[in-house]
């Protein structure tokens, strides 16, 4: 393969994994989480954790399996939880990707605002997505995805995903 049909294709694999990554959080603003499991590969992981200075430790909020990140979100309707309406702001910061061409590690800061109902908004969560993607048949799945959220203090808890 010549250099610029190289070139081409990894400008083409860093727009497919961009729009994978804005595509998985859409989902979660959407409330489509059944879109937002399929982004995941079947041996899949969703862990959030946070840095706490006042412990001196990071903690692990959530590590779970795609089956439990599915079950989570299956019932989260039948639980008390936030009714604000939320729209992440996602800028992709680094793409590398291996000798092969597929696998790739992606690094990207977020934000989250929340909307109330009367219709104040404020930022909910800041944070960095650290995802691990792999190319399978022809298509860009997050194999891992860490969130490492800066936010501890969360004005009205929810039980889904940032």
């Amino acid at each position: 393969m010549c250099a610029m049909n190289k070139k081409l294709d990894e400008l083409l694999n860093k727009e497919t994994v961009r729009e994978t990554l804005l595509h998985s959080v859409q989902t979660l603003d959407l409330k489509r989480y059944d879109q937002f499991i399929k982004l995941f590969t079947e041996n899949g992981r969703y862990i959030l954790t946070a840095e706490s200075t006042e412990i001196q430790s990071n903690m692990t909020w959530l590590d779970l399996s795609k089956s439990e990140l599915a079950e989570l979100l299956e019932e989260s309707p039948k639980h008390v939880h936030d009714i604000a309406e939320r729209i992440h702001i996602l800028s992709i910061d680094e793409v590398n990707f291996d000798e092969s061409g597929t696998s790739a590690l992606v690094n990207s800061t977020f934000s989250v605002f929340r909307t109330e109902r009367d219709g104040g908004t404020q930022v909910y969560a800041v944070g960095y997505y650290n995802d691990d993607l792999l190319l399978l048949n022809g298509e860009w799945k997050i194999n891992q995805r860490h969130v490492k959220v800066q936010t501890r203090l969360f004005k009205t808890p929810t039980p889904i995903p940032l």
